[in-house]
């Protein structure tokens, strides 16, 4: 009889790890249950999808008919409700199969939550109050703006979620307002590379509140009206999106017996495996290593689920992969603005015990001189005794990601500076300049010594 592959979970992660299994072990019954509409769907086109600048086909990439026809069973609006981890059983709720389900071998891709906060007033139920995490929040919202046509627009929360929805508020033509509780966006970030950001709120008349919070929703017959800031101010709204973050969704897990090394935390060897025999968990219900510091850090990115659920396809298909952990590498955008990071900040650096210092350069894609040409600045941050790189981060007006995905590499594999030196980069005056971003760090760091 062929194993079967029972993996609990739609999303990014999930899907990955059922199509690679399924392409490396045809022989498998690979089975997936969602408890939603959608599967393969991604979340960070959601608020380019609500600001109508792409498609609903960039967010749900796949239907079940493709995956159907690779001989993986998907199963959508079924809900599995609890695990018997001993037996070997997930217990599902739905119309096609409705009862106990046997596995020999489970992936958990049960992702994550979207935090609320406590707040006075708030009910799940109020319209017009909405979280962003799921295909399904991006739909409602979108719908919300499409049918309801509201015209105030509040987030709360100054993350990348947070600044990206404040962009797609505006080009929705909404009259947009964005708290963050904290005196700064972003404050790993070295705040001197962040004037831009702020500078393109007040360019586009977005009104950001920063060291305040809300302690009150006000709403009236069920319909949002406004909310209250522990400051006195009152702020209309049609419209709230609460972005302050998310935490693993393990309300399955806690409904099992599964045990909990720490509360609330699923923690998972280089394989994805959990302490149990035969169970498997990727994304955004997991804590992982942060390459650096060997430190267990959570990491919701969609990428990284993507990975970790091929390493779990390779190893069940008889393969020795590891998914050696995260940098905390990311992109976003702010309208024309482009942000990236990866590996430490200087204060985090020195926090985890590095003899670190960083340096100052600007990136350019062409030479300085031609009209329009743009430019990021960027922070280097680097050991100072083992002379390599930490962590980098850029903002400016021009495609970063190219360049902190050239850092990234750098750290990955403990490249010094001579050893990034002799790396032949590519020059153009209208495509890079002759000093890379690296270049330009080696030359700097190397006057400093």
């Amino acid at each position: 009889m062929a194993e079967t592959v029972v993996i609990v979970g739609g999303g990014a992660g999930g899907m990955t790890s059922a199509a690679v299994l399924k392409k490396y072990s045809p022989e498998k019954r690979v089975v997936l249950f969602e408890k939603s509409e959608y599967v393969s769907w991604a979340g960070c086109p959601t608020p380019y999808y609500i600001s109508q600048e792409l498609p609903f086909e960039a967010v749900v990439r796949h239907g079940l008919e493709d995956f159907a026809s690779r001989g993986i069973e998907v199963y959508n609006h079924h809900e599995v409700e609890r695990i018997d981890f001993k037996e070997k059983t997930v217990f599902v709720k739905g119309e096609k199969i409705n009862g106990s389900f046997d596995y020999d071998k489970l992936i958990l891709s049960l992702g994550g939550i979207p935090l609320i906060p406590d707040i006075r007033g708030y009910l799940n139920s109020i319209e017009g109050i909405f979280r962003l995490s799921h295909v399904d929040d991006a739909i409602k919202i979108k719908d919300f703006i499409d049918y309801k046509k509201p015209k105030n627009a509040c987030i709360i929360g100054g993350g990348f979620i947070g600044i990206e929805m404040a962009e797609s508020f505006y080009l929705r033509g909404l009259n947009t307002t964005l708290i963050e509780k904290l005196e700064t966006l972003f404050p790993k970030m070295d705040q001197s590379l962040l004037k831009p950001i702020y500078k393109e709120f007040e360019d586009k008349n977005l009104n950001l509140i920063l060291g305040k919070s809300v302690v009150q929703i006000n709403s009236h017959d069920g319909v949002l009206k406004s909310i209250l800031l522990d400051s006195g101010e009152e702020i209309e709204a049609d419209i709230l999106l609460i972005s302050i973050g998310l935490r693993p969704n393990i309300e399955i897990l806690e409904k099992s017996s599964f045990k909990f090394s720490e509360k609330g935390r699923v923690y998972v060897d280089k394989k994805m495996k959990t302490y149990l025999d035969d169970v498997y968990a990727i994304g955004d219900m997991v804590f992982t290593d942060n390459f650096l510091t060997g430190k267990k850090v959570y990491a919701p990115f969609g990428d990284a689920a993507d990975k970790q659920g091929l390493v779990v396809a390779k190893n069940l298909s008889g393969g020795n992969k590891e998914f050696k952990g995260v940098m905390g590498t990311f992109a976003s955008s702010f309208f024309d603005l482009k942000m990236a990071k990866t590996g430490l900040s200087l204060g985090e650096a020195v926090e985890a015990g590095y003899n670190a210092k960083s340096v100052y350069v600007t990136a350019v894609t062409e030479v300085p001189l031609f009209k329009n040409a743009g430019r990021a600045n960027t922070e280097v941050v680097y050991d100072v005794d083992k002379e390599v790189i930490l962590g980098a981060t850029m903002i400016g007006n021009i495609p970063v990601a190219q360049f902190i995905d050239q850092f990234s590499i750098a750290i990955a594999h403990k490249l010094n500076f001579e050893q990034l030196f002799d790396v032949d980069y590519a020059y153009s005056p209208r495509n890079s300049i002759v000093w890379n971003p690296i270049l330009a760090a080696y030359r700097k760091i190397m006057s400093q010594t």
